[in-house]
Formats: C-alpha cells, sequence, structure tokens
C-alpha cells in the first residue's frame, strides 16, 4: 500500500513538471526584458528620453508577469514589441536633438561666415582702391574663395541629408512596430471572441467566395479589428486542407490610384496572415491588392463605395 501510494505521488508530480518548466520559462523571458528595460534606464543618453513609450514597456511587463497561461504568449509578445517601441523613441528623440544641435551650429557658423565676409569685403574694397594694380589676383582669389564655400555649403547639405534618412528610418520602424503591436492586442481580443461565424458565403460556380466588409478594418488602415480576426479564424476552421485560397484586397474609387492599389495589397496580406496563423498551410495561400479596379457597386453613393470596400476569400 505504501509502495503504490508512492509511485501515485511521483505521476502526480511528474504531470506538474511541464506546467513548472513553462512557468520557469516566462519568467526567465520577463526576466530578460525587465533587465533590457533596465539597460534602457539606465543609459546615459537615452534614460531620460521617450518616457511615455519607457512607461508603456513597463506596463506591458507587468501585465507579462501576471498574466494567466493562456495569454502569457500573447502578453509576453507585446511587453517586447513596447520595449523595442521604447527604444526607438529615445533614439529617435536623441537623434533630433543632435539634428537641432547641428542646425543651431550651422547658423551660428554661417552667421560668423557673414560677419566675417563683410568685414573682408570691406578692407578689400580698400586695398583695390589703393592697389589697383593688384586687382586681378584679388579677383582670382575670391573666385577660389567661394569655390572652398560652394563645396562646404555641399558638405553641410549632404550630411543633412544623411542625417534626414536616419530619421525618416527610425520613424518607419516606429510605424511598423506600431502596426504589430496593434495586431497583436486584436489578437489578444479575438481569444476572448467565441462565438465569431465565418465572414458571408456566396457560390460562383466552382468557388466558394468569402467577404469580409470594409468596417474589418480602421479607415486608412490595414490593422483587422478583434471581431474581424475572430471570424477569419472561424473561416480557417471551415477551410479544408486542400485548394487553393486566393484573397483579393479592393477599395473604393476614393483618394489616390497608387495609395488605393498599396492599402488593398496591405489589407489582403494582413488577411492571409491570419489565416496562415489560424493553421492554414501557407503554400495554398496567395494574396492581391486590387485596389480600386473591380468594383461591385456604383462608387458615387457612400452605400456603394461601403460595398466595395471588401476582402475577398475565394476557395477553389
Amino acid at each position: 500500500m505504501r509502495a503504490r501510494l508512492l509511485t501515485l505521488l511521483l505521476l502526480a508530480g511528474l504531470a506538474l513538471l511541464p506546467a513548472l518548466v513553462a512557468a520557469n520559462e516566462h519568467d526567465d523571458a520577463v526576466a530578460a526584458l525587465a533587465a533590457e528595460l533596465q539597460s534602457l534606464e539606465t543609459d546615459p543618453s537615452l534614460g531620460g528620453l521617450a518616457r511615455l513609450e519607457r512607461l508603456q514597456a513597463r506596463q506591458a511587463l507587468a501585465d507579462a508577469r501576471d498574466a494567466r497561461r493562456s495569454q502569457r504568449e500573447h502578453k509576453l509578445a507585446l511587453a517586447g514589441v513596447r520595449l523595442e517601441t521604447a527604444r526607438l523613441a529615445a533614439e529617435a528623440e536623441l537623434l533630433a536633438g543632435q539634428a537641432d544641435q547641428l542646425d543651431r551650429e550651422r547658423d551660428q557658423i554661417m552667421l560668423e561666415a557673414s560677419r566675417r565676409e563683410a568685414e573682408r569685403a570691406r578692407r578689400e574694397s580698400e586695398r583695390l582702391r589703393l592697389q589697383a594694380l593688384a586687382r586681378e589676383e584679388t579677383i582670382e582669389r575670391e573666385l577660389a574663395q567661394a569655390e572652398t564655400a560652394r563645396v562646404t555649403a555641399l558638405e553641410a547639405a549632404e550630411a543633412e541629408t544623411a542625417q534626414a534618412r536616419k530619421l525618416a528610418a527610425a520613424r518607419a520602424r516606429e510605424a511598423e512596430l506600431a502596426r504589430q503591436e496593434a495586431e497583436l492586442a486584436a489578437a489578444i481580443a479575438a481569444d476572448d471572441i467565441t462565438d465569431a461565424e465565418p465572414p458571408p458565403l456566396r457560390q460562383e460556380g466552382g468557388r466558394q467566395i468569402y467577404t469580409l466588409g470594409g468596417d474589418a478594418f480602421g479607415s486608412g488602415s490595414a490593422t483587422l479589428t478583434a471581431q474581424a480576426q475572430a471570424s477569419l479564424r472561424a473561416l480557417a476552421a471551415r477551410l479544408g486542407g486542400s485548394g487553393t485560397v486566393r484573397i483579393e484586397g479592393h477599395t473604393d474609387s476614393q483618394g489616390g490610384t497608387a495609395a488605393n492599389q498599396a492599402l488593398s495589397q496591405r489589407r489582403a496580406e494582413a488577411v492571409m496572415r491570419v489565416l496562415s496563423d489560424s493553421g492554414i498551410d501557407s503554400g495554398r495561400l496567395r494574396a492581391t491588392g486590387k485596389g480600386e479596379s473591380s468594383p461591385i457597386a456604383d462608387n458615387a453613393s457612400a452605400a456603394g463605395r461601403a460595398r466595395n470596400r471588401r476582402v475577398e476569400v475565394i476557395v477553389n
């Protein structure tokens, strides 16, 4: 009897071992993010910058530390994105401050150069008045000085352009991280939606066409709402394991053609990511942006434009 009791206790301990290991891995990941945040806040050049983003990173890290087991992965990923956003925002603020300092130094240099040039011109005029025979030599010297000033100004302009490119790249990375953060937040919210239905279906020949309305995205955005993500997950559960799935994004005629084309492509790719993450083999999926080229209603009315803003999932 005692041996049997010891066996049962051993089996129970073994059953709890994976959960303990997972909890330890989660704690280690949280500790690593906390160390990164501490490193950012103690960085002498970055620690005092991006206060709001660092606060959001601390809050996200606290949420990840206290998250339920089912939400640990999402919360941990969100905390990582928040931390990287804080770092990039701090670096962008630092670069902006450096750019302002360079502008002030350049203005000071130009002001001093102007003052010196005015003084030089006055003296040169006096010298020319007194030494008319040396006029040709003076003109040649001025031409050489002008060329030097032109080259210096060109180099300064190139340096400013390179700095602007760095700032633009940092802001582009911030925007991409913000998009990822919004998608993660919507995915977390979608986990709580248990009664979602797939998008409306219509049959055309041998094809099944599911239509996701324009309200699945924010205005001008390619980030799916939580309800739309839940609907796409329900669709993924319904789709079989074979055949191609073509995803076509469409817009109305408002705005520029190129902008509409790019927006429809991003929306189609957002739908494809959710279907792939929900278990559909990515080899079956194709995403295409159609822009405003394939309307199904009159763009002259608000109702018609609303029908034209859609993403169609076509199953062959």
